[in-house]
């Protein structure tokens, strides 16, 4: 068996236990709205494409009292301009756009540089390059193509509708504390993640000893805790992330989650610790950090010491082995938390396994 990775630069002395090669857990099969990652193509529209020689009496004809607010024109199946009703009207109406345009093809009105993205690109992405357009051009329709043919279009008023109410959503499923998204989005993100199988690294953060310090120092400066973990969290996935595809997510307590790719996992998990180590024992007295811990009551009233908080990272990824469901995610890093809080200090484990075989 494959040892796992511990801590910055460290290599873990045992091997993954046994109990971690459980048979896959079947899919979920209770699916729940998602508010996770939305695709523009999730929510284009069949509208009507024609070909450059159709005539402008002929388009002319396809724009009845009705809502069509566009036709793309294509050629071989991908998206070459779009013919928006309202400017089509306008030039029509112009002194000489009848006699000047009407018999000829509707290429010579179309706008040839339209917006067209790709059918997986998410919606805050495409509202980004939309609202960036030139003014006359922001309220045309964007068009969607998917492995390069055309797809549908999406109007502004849905993109704009669409991220509002996902933006309504995520904020009433969000954790009170940080802001952060909860566990309806997170779950939705991980089953997004099964689902596609594309190269992913999770990591699931939490804290050693917090319990003591929320008993010792009560809950006020335990939610203050909270906060800064979560700040830290952000800083270090801003210091290094430079992808849309990053995720941060606080599942509850002091626990979180961050999704990133496999080969920035070390340098979050060693960005994360470096930074945590130095900026949480902020929130300790002198004498305690002098003493190096803190004393409080236990269960049976009676006083024990527990080192200052560190911080224990379990990092499971894809790169070795494939996924039934998202529930086997959290199996396996559960196992590492438990094996990585038993290691004094802030540490991060991570999963080595290979695919088991038939003959595991």
């Amino acid at each position: 068996m494959e040892p796992v990775s511990i801590g910055p630069g460290r290599q873990a002395p045992s091997e993954v236990d046994q109990s971690l090669r459980d048979d896959p857990l079947p899919p979920d099969p209770h699916g729940l709205p998602d508010i996770g990652e939305i695709a523009i193509g999730d929510i284009a529209r069949q509208s009507p494409a024609v070909d450059g020689q159709k005539t402008v009496a002929e388009m002319k004809d396809l724009f009845p009292a009705g809502t069509l607010q566009g036709v793309v024109v294509v050629e071989d199946q991908k998206p070459v301009g779009l013919v928006m009703k309202n400017e089509l009207y306008y030039r029509l109406g112009s002194q000489y756009g009848v006699p000047l345009y009407y018999k000829r093809p509707i290429r010579l009105l179309m706008d040839k540089e339209p917006l067209v993205v790709d059918a997986g690109m998410p919606l805050e992405a495409v509202s980004h390059q939309a609202m960036t357009r030139q003014e006359a051009k922001l309220y045309d329709l964007i068009i969607v193509t998917k492995g390069g043919r055309y797809w549908g279009t999406v109007s502004i008023i849905d993109l704009l509708r669409q991220l509002t109410d996902r933006q309504i959503r995520s904020a009433a499923n969000a954790n009170p504390l940080t802001g952060l998204p909860g566990n309806l989005v997170i779950e939705e993100r991980l089953k997004k993640l099964v689902a596609q199988n594309e190269p992913f690294a999770i990591l699931y953060v939490d804290l050693d000893n917090f319990k003591a310090f929320n008993d010792r120092y009560g809950f006020e400066q335990g939610d203050r805790a909270l906060r800064l973990t979560s700040a830290i969290l952000s800083q270090a996935m801003t210091a290094c992330s430079d992808s849309h595809a990053d995720f941060l997510g606080h599942i509850g307590g002091d626990d979180f989650i961050f999704i990133t790719c496999p080969e920035k996992a070390d340098t979050l998990c060693q960005a994360i610790i470096a930074r945590f180590d130095r900026e949480f024992r902020t929130l300790y007295p002198p004498e305690d950090l002098a003493n190096g811990f803190i004393t409080v009551l236990n269960r049976k009233g009676q006083e024990e010491s527990f080192p200052i908080t560190t911080i224990s990272i379990a990092v499971v990824d894809n790169t070795e082995r494939g996924f039934a469901s998202y529930l086997e995610l959290g199996e396996i890093a559960s196992q590492l938390k438990r094996r990585a809080k038993a290691i004094e200090g802030s540490v991060y484990l991570t999963d080595r396994r290979k695919q088991p075989t038939a003959q595991d």
